[in-house]
């Protein structure tokens, strides 16, 4: 080869190995850039996933909590609808017993403490005194009257005493309704806010989701982008390497007048026998890499 070839060849060589090196330093920087975004993407993610994390720890404390409202709720249906059946129960009841007292109530004001004091002063009297049959008869038969009057007095009071209790237990019975409606309905609404509350939180994990699938793409898709420059970073630098070796060979050829197909043919002819896996020379491993 003539000294004009080498030094065209020369200056091509050295063309060639800067645009490398600027292309190497340009994918260099690209990837680098990739490599801080995904940096911060990742990072970015972790920070939803916590949040995330998060939420789903507060809507399972909810969930738990509308269950036990939930469960308290139906403990109380239950027991007001037996508080129903009694109320139902003792009204028929009071309905019943007013209307026998309201048959016996001018008999319930009878003075039971006279009546008993005129039995006594009959009953003494039949003691004490002598009597004719007629009027023993008699006396037997007034005390006889008094004595189921008493008796009907007691049972008259009775029933109005029942009458009492009963209003009583009806009066009892409503309290008791009102109040298990009351709380009925303060649970029913508890139980709606923390469903309210599930729902909307829910709905941020589906958002929360929603980003972390963007972030988990968008991360795979540089990642590639990064393992694409990458592979071109190897096959530059390759390129690189062997433009240096075939600059070094031109040099050498150029200072010792050699022509630089026999250099090449030479270290094709080494790097066969290396592929044999036949042993080198020193002189061998200089030619190969450019440093004879």
């Amino acid at each position: 080869m003539s000294d004009s070839n080498l030094a065209v060849s020369e200056e091509q060589l050295l063309k060639k190995a800067d645009g490398l090196r600027e292309r190497i330093i340009e994918i260099k920087t690209q990837r680098r850039q990739l490599i801080e975004e995904v940096k911060n993407l990742r990072e970015q993610r972790r920070k939803y996933i916590t949040e995330k994390r998060d939420l789903v720890d507060k809507i399972k404390e909810l969930r738990e909590k509308r269950g036990k409202v939930l469960d308290e709720l139906a403990r109380l249906k239950e027991e007001r609808d037996k508080v129903r059946q009694d109320l139902d129960m003792k009204r028929e009841q009071l309905k019943i017993a007013r209307q026998v007292a309201q048959k016996e109530g001018n008999v319930a004001r009878i003075s039971l403490k006279r009546l008993q004091k005129r039995l006594e002063e009959l009953e003494w009297r039949q003691m004490t005194s002598v009597l004719s049959p007629e009027e023993e008869k008699r006396l037997i038969n007034e005390i006889s009257r008094l004595e189921e009057m008493i008796e009907r007095v007691r049972k008259a009071r009775e029933q109005v005493l029942s009458v009492l209790e009963l209003e009583a237990e009806v009066k009892a019975l409503r309290l008791r309704m009102s109040e298990l409606t009351n709380r009925i309905n303060e649970l029913r609404e508890e139980a709606g806010n923390l469903k309210q509350q599930i729902q909307s939180i829910s709905s941020k994990i589906d958002d929360y989701n929603s980003k972390i699938d963007a972030l988990t793409r968008e991360i795979e898709e540089r990642s590639r982008l990064i393992d694409d420059l990458t592979a071109q970073l190897d096959s530059l630098y390759q390129e690189y390497k062997e433009t240096m070796i075939k600059l070094k060979e031109v040099k050498v050829a150029k200072q010792q007048g050699i022509a630089i197909e026999v250099i090449e043919k030479k270290r094709k002819e080494i790097e066969k026998k290396m592929a044999r896996g036949e042993p080198l020379t020193l002189e061998e491993l200089k030619i190969l890499y450019g440093e004879f």
